[in-house]
């Protein structure tokens, strides 16, 4: 995997591509079987189809830390199996540089303004942009919509530059009044999260199950669940590398499996109490309407 870093004038920052994702020259089966789209490039995807792409507000220095982090983020491409896409969020779980003060402590993966799709011999490829976002608009992102956000990114930025030092677009009182008055009349369009640490498991010969999750996961669950499970039969998911739970309202509580998914029914006023166990803290819980399943949240 190759990082490239270009320097641009108007306005100044840092361009950075990967190199690694797609497929320069065609895939050989032989070298590697896992390759995907490797038998067919007729006007499909080259490799991975895409390369990741972020715009760094200009510094005097290369950013080798944010080529460490691209790095990073492909690495967790091939090994996790799991492709990014325009929409997709990313939780750093810190700020954006480590060791450096900022509000920017996830990401949003968007085409890229400028170069968008690319097309060649061995198929197309996407050049999708991370572009660094506060915990805020993270959530926004989450209970609202990651087009409307990244909308309120471009007005001032249309090319997405990530700059650590700015501040989450809430700060301006009359963006955070248009962001609360538009939110409550749009709602949300999430209705499932991809997630990076999720398992489940039986135990006691199949008759208990223990749903086991990241701090991260549980922190930004607790809020989806009360925010899109309003009704009966409304659903809400987290997806992971191996499998998926999935929330659906229901009369009773209780939990079945469905190949590598678990699926827990869950009654409408027994969605809060099984939210409050996912608040970010690592720990046990379980509720009393759900028996035999247990909550295991991990740091």
């Amino acid at each position: 995997m190759e990082v490239t870093a270009h320097r641009i004038r108007d306005p100044d920052h840092w361009h950075l591509v990967t190199y690694g994702l797609s497929a320069l020259d065609v895939w050989d089966l032989a070298d590697d079987p896992l390759a995907p789209g490797a038998d067919d490039f007729d006007g499909g995807p080259s490799g991975w189809g895409f390369e990741l792409t972020l715009r760094l507000a200009g510094t005097a220095e290369a950013p080798l830390w944010a080529v460490d982090l691209l790095a990073n983020l492909a690495a967790y491409v091939w090994g996790a199996g799991h492709p990014f896409a325009v929409g997709h969020h990313v939780d750093l779980r810190g700020p954006m540089r480590l060791g450096t003060p900022s509000a920017l402590t996830a990401a949003v993966v968007v085409l890229d303004p400028a170069l968008g799709v690319m097309h060649g011999p061995s198929g197309s490829v996407e050049l999708l942009q991370v572009v660094g976002v506060t915990s805020d608009e993270l959530e926004l992102c989450r209970s609202w919509s990651t087009h409307a956000v990244v909308d309120l990114l471009a007005r001032d930025n249309p090319l997405l530059v990530t700059d650590l030092g700015r501040l989450s677009v809430l700060a301006d009182p009359a963006t955070a009044g248009e962001v609360a008055a538009r939110s409550r009349a749009d709602g949300s369009e999430l209705t499932e999260l991809r997630v990076a640490t999720l398992s489940w498991r039986r135990r006691h010969f199949g008759r208990k199950v223990v749903v086991e999750m990241g701090a991260g996961t549980a922190a930004a669950l607790g809020p989806a669940l009360r925010r899109e499970l309003l009704g009966d039969g409304a659903t809400f998911a987290i997806l992971g590398d191996s499998g998926a739970v999935r929330f659906v309202v229901a009369s009773c509580g209780g939990w079945r499996s469905d190949g590598s998914d678990l699926i827990i029914d869950i009654p409408a006023d027994e969605v809060a109490g099984f939210a409050d166990l996912c608040d970010g803290h690592a720990g046990w819980g379980s509720r009393p309407a759900l028996p035999g399943l247990s909550v295991h949240v991990v740091a």
